[in-house]
């Protein structure tokens, strides 16, 4: 399973790689929100592609924390 730093490069490697395979009728669902993924001046929210990402396809959220080195 393919890793990311962000959520965008993620939905971006969805539909990149996902999303040609998925059926016609998925696809359709999926339309606007690869439109406006795509369009210059458009926006998708997290919420939205989290929720695209979680319906058709295999998807989890890491989160890791470091500890800022602190000046002496």
């Amino acid at each position: 399973m393919p890793e990311f730093k962000t959520l965008h490069d993620a939905f971006e490697w969805f539909l990149e790689n996902v999303y040609p395979q998925l059926s016609s009728e998925q696809k359709r669902r999926l339309k606007d929100v690869r439109y406006d993924f795509y369009a210059e001046g458009r926006k998708v929210s997290v919420n939205r592609m989290n929720r695209f990402l979680n319906e058709f396809s295999d998807f989890e959220n890491i989160f890791r924390v470091n500890n800022k080195k602190q000046k002496s």
